[in-house]
């Protein structure tokens, strides 16, 4: 051992030290190197001997460091970037046992605060048949990750023991499937090859629990709406309660608020005057930071707040979400989401003033839309001060709104009367709120929670060899997560009794889902089109046709077998009327609608609601795709990694994408990344770079957001639920911001947007 130690040496990973071999450290990144022509697997060795290497260092942590450093380099030339994730898959494949059937012996018999472990029947399942399990996974298929998706699912979502992990991606995908569909084996290989191929995935929430839910005795559910009980002390901390319970991890939250008298007016039952809204909202802000867990991504951190524009309060509740509000009623965790009659719209048009009610003097303005909100607001005007609080030029309350967005990006904007008139379930009650992003919408009750578990398809994994689209195979995995999700519903059922549902409001009554899509702007670079090209938008309509018909198709063969869902009866589809009719749009002659009508006719539907564009933040990251329908972000990205012990560095990542038409075209060199640098990731002025590139690699800063717009209109009668649209503008003024709202309320659209991105300043700019 003395001798040893005058010596270079290294900590295998059985524990045994052994002098450093050169020779086996450059094979080892030649191994690994195949395909990859642009790297010089012996200089790259070099590279890492004399950077990485030190005395004692473990095999392991020798991998971490080579991987590390080839990341760094990723900017000389995209195969590095894979040269970094190769080595990293390689040395987590060297850390973790092969077998499938072994690991989860290890995460059900060692169930500690990283590992929420699984539940007894499925570990049961899964030891019971391991032999056709563990044959039917594919390893190899760990290296169709890119670095920095690894990265996030072995922090986020692969099983740790002490703080080591003890999980590969293909085994989490296998355990899900198997969590999803029990014992039918054939149908779990199935749904594993889908994910293990990346062409879908399952919101976090299925990905994280659905393996243990029976043990945690949870439900696996993607979004809670949820309805303010009633309008007193116990309906306002019961439903605070209830809020409380559904504030999970990976799961997002919205509630309405608008039933809550306007402060000022009179309690009858204590002699006293309602604090109104303002004060309420802040307990129930309290309420969620205390619940919330670090755990919870950023894109569904909070709850949604939402509130009818009439609301006496409604000024004090925006000013709540504002810069400049003291910090005493603030509202930090919860995101304001405003649900706009088209009567507000249009005396905002057409410059009229805007009257301020209470509920409770009131009644029934919440529980209608259309032309029956319309007469019921202006019969209470004509009576006056016995019902209007007061009154507003209604642009100086959209004023107020529009600076608010421009200060914080919120509050979210969704049209009521759109959101009713085109909903499959109109027939249930006048909806009054959506999803936490915008995106979910449907039908809530004081007694009635309304849920939906959710999944993303990856769009550019249907692209074929010859640059065509592959529409059949896509309608087929669209019909096959539509299977998957209805699976989840039934285990959910499974898991909490009929009491237990009622006790938390979940009747099951709508089974609703939603499938979305992510990966859009990566398919349209790998198709060379520019986004808002005539052939990516005429793509993205076809795309989603053909999601809302797969999904329908599986839904109406899931009725034949099991029934339609509860309340299907009168419902717009009852009538022969989906999303499409509701737009008064004509679909293409892609897929047969008449005889799907005809199905639909004979045996219903199992899902109320089948299709949602919702923010696939965390999913798009696992897969290495770009976030849902949005365009490029940016050309150039500051990451971190962490270099072992010492703190993180901050690394500059090319987009691939560019970085390999550069250096295709032979354009590219190191000067490039400075210029990319202040050019705050755009490419548009970079001198010497062809006008197709630019066109190409435009970021969603650079493209028209009107064409944003359109192409959102033109997928909408193809999305039942609705879509988390963001706006993306550069020193944008309040009038833009107003003609471009008005705009998506015109068109249709039932979410006029879920934020507003605004970068006013150079340094958020360069963010």
């Amino acid at each position: 051992m003395a001798e040893i130690k005058k010596h270079l040496y290294v900590q295998k990973r059985d524990g045994s030290i052994e002098s450093v071999h050169y020779d086996e450290i450059i094979a080892r990144i030649k191994q690994l190197c195949y395909g990859l022509e642009k790297i010089d697997p012996a200089a790259t060795a070099i590279h890492v001997i004399k950077k990485c290497l030190y005395t004692g260092i473990t095999t392991s942590q020798l991998d971490d460091a080579a991987a590390e450093m080839a990341i760094t380099m990723a900017t000389i030339h995209p195969d590095y970037e894979k040269l970094a994730a190769r080595i990293a898959i390689s040395n987590l494949h060297k850390q973790t046992k092969e077998k499938f059937s072994d690991v989860m012996d290890d995460i059900y018999k060692n169930d500690g605060y990283w590992n929420i472990g699984l539940s007894d029947d499925i570990y049961e399942i899964i030891m019971k048949n391991k032999d056709r399990l563990n044959e039917a996974i594919n390893y190899e298929n760990d290296y169709n990750f890119d670095y920095f998706g690894l990265k996030y699912l072995t922090q986020n979502f692969l099983v740790k023991s002490e703080n080591q992990t003890i999980e590969r991606p293909q085994q989490l995908f296998m355990k899900v499937a198997v969590g999803i569909h029990r014992d039918d084996i054939d149908s779990a290989i199935e749904t594993y090859k889908m994910l293990s191929q990346k062409l879908c995935m399952f919101s976090p929430v299925v990905m994280q629990l659905q393996p243990a839910a029976k043990k945690l005795n949870v439900s696996v559910v993607s979004h809670y709406s949820i309805a303010m009980i009633a309008d007193s002390i116990d309906g306002i901390y019961d439903t605070l309660n209830r809020l409380s319970t559904f504030i999970l991890p990976y799961s997002s939250t919205a509630v309405h608020v608008h039933k809550i008298r306007a402060a000022g007016t009179y309690i009858k039952g204590s002699n006293g005057k309602s604090s109104g809204l303002p004060l309420m909202l802040k307990q129930y802000d309290s309420m969620v930071r205390k619940t919330e867990t670090s755990e919870r991504p950023k894109s569904i951190r909070g709850v949604a707040i939402y509130c009818e524009l009439w609301h006496a309060d409604i000024m004090k509740v925006i000013d709540q979400i504002r810069k400049t509000t003291i910090a005493d009623i603030k509202l930090k965790n919860s995101h304001l989401a405003l649900w706009i009659p088209d009567e507000f719209m249009r005396r905002v048009q057409e410059d009229q003033m805007w009257s301020f009610m209470s509920p409770d003097h009131c009644p029934g303005l919440i529980e209608v839309h259309g032309e029956e909100f319309d007469n019921l607001y202006k019969e209470y005007e004509k009576k006056s001060k016995s019902f209007v609080i007061r009154q507003i030029e209604a642009r100086k309350l959209w004023s107020q709104i529009i600076q608010s967005q421009i200060e914080t990006g919120l509050p979210l904007l969704l049209f009521k009367d759109a959101c009713n008139a085109k909903s499959n379930e109109s027939h249930l009650g006048t909806i009054q709120c959506a999803g936490r992003n915008g995106d979910t919408v449907q039908f809530t009750a004081s007694d009635e929670v309304a849920t939906c578990t959710t999944a993303s398809i990856s769009v550019d994994m249907f692209l074929t060899s010859e640059n065509s689209y592959d529409f059949s195979k896509l309608k087929e995995i669209a019909k096959r997560v539509t299977y998957d999700l209805n699976k989840i519903i039934e285990n959910n059922n499974a898991i909490l009794n009929e009491e237990e549902q009622l006790k938390f409001g979940l009747k099951q009554n709508q089974l609703a889902i939603g499938i979305g899509i992510q990966g859009l702007a990566d398919l349209f670079i790998k198709m060379r089109y520019p986004f808002d090209k005539q052939e990516a938008r005429d793509l993205n309509v076809q795309i989603h046709e053909t999601i809302y018909y797969g999904a329908l198709e599986a839904s109406s063969e899931l009725a034949a077998k099991n029934g339609p869902y509860k309340t299907y009866s009168n419902s717009p589809t009852s009538k022969g009327l989906l999303q499409f009719d509701l737009w008064n749009v004509k679909p293409s002659n892609l897929w047969d609608w008449n005889s799907l009508k005809t199905k639909i006719a004979q045996h219903g539907l199992r899902n109320s609601l089948v299709t949602v564009t919702s923010n696939t933040e965390i999913e798009s990251a696992i897969f290495g795709n770009m976030n849902s329908i949005e365009p490029l972000d940016t050309n150039i990205k500051r990451r971190y990694i962490s270099l072992g012990e010492s703190k993180p560095k901050e690394i500059q990542v090319v987009n691939p994408y560019l970085l390999k038409d550069l250096h295709d075209r032979n354009l590219w060199n190191e000067n490039l990344i400075s210029e990319l640098v202040n050019n705050m990731g755009s490419i548009q002025e970079i001198k010497g770079l062809p006008e197709d590139l630019k066109q190409l690699y435009r970021t969603k800063w650079e493209i028209d957001q009107k064409a944003l717009m359109i192409m959102a209109a033109e997928r909408a009668p193809f999305i039942d639920q609705s879509q988390a649209f963001s706006l993306n503008m550069v020193k944008a003024n309040e009038d833009i911001l107003s003609e471009m709202h008005i705009s998506t309320w015109k068109m249709g659209l039932k979410t006029g947007v879920c934020q507003l991105r605004i970068k006013q300043t150079e340094e958020d700019l360069r963010d």
